[in-house]
């Protein structure tokens, strides 16, 4: 498992999405029909966000653009990324190693600082790096 770290999200991220309670079989269809719907993810910042608090949930959200309106757009609805400070590992190479997200937020999970009955929340730094956070307590 790779190293645990802190950040912070200083400010709640402001995103429109879209939501599958079929975790894990149906992200990758998720994350296609979405694309589709905005014409490609290009310059967009991308998360993926569980809701871990019973049955689970799982919203591909992008970041809203820094004048708003994208969601009224889309006609999709909207989510707020907590701010906060997060327990946080980094995934290289992400795309090969998808089945590694599970464990890495079992890990996370485990930590005597994690938020339980939370989030799991995955930022997609790059098509290479991907970090994974759960809320610190």
């Amino acid at each position: 498992m790779p190293e645990i770290k802190t950040i912070e999200i200083r400010e709640d991220i402001k995103t429109f999405f879209m939501q599958t309670d079929q975790v894990p079989a149906g992200i990758p269809a998720l994350f296609d029909e979405f694309e589709k719907q905005l014409d490609g993810f290009d310059g967009r910042h991308i998360y993926g966000v569980t809701e871990c608090t019973g049955d689970l949930i799982y919203r591909v959200c992008i970041a809203e653009n820094a004048e708003g309106g994208d969601a009224d757009e889309h006609d999709l609805p909207c989510y707020n990324i907590p701010k906060g400070i997060y327990l946080c590992t980094t995934l290289k190479n992400w795309r090969e190693n998808i089945s590694q997200i599970p464990e890495a937020f079992d890990e996370l999970l485990k930590h005597p600082d994690a938020k339980r009955d939370s989030i799991c929340l995955e930022d997609y730094q790059s098509a290479n790096e991907m970090l994974l956070m759960v809320q610190h307590k």
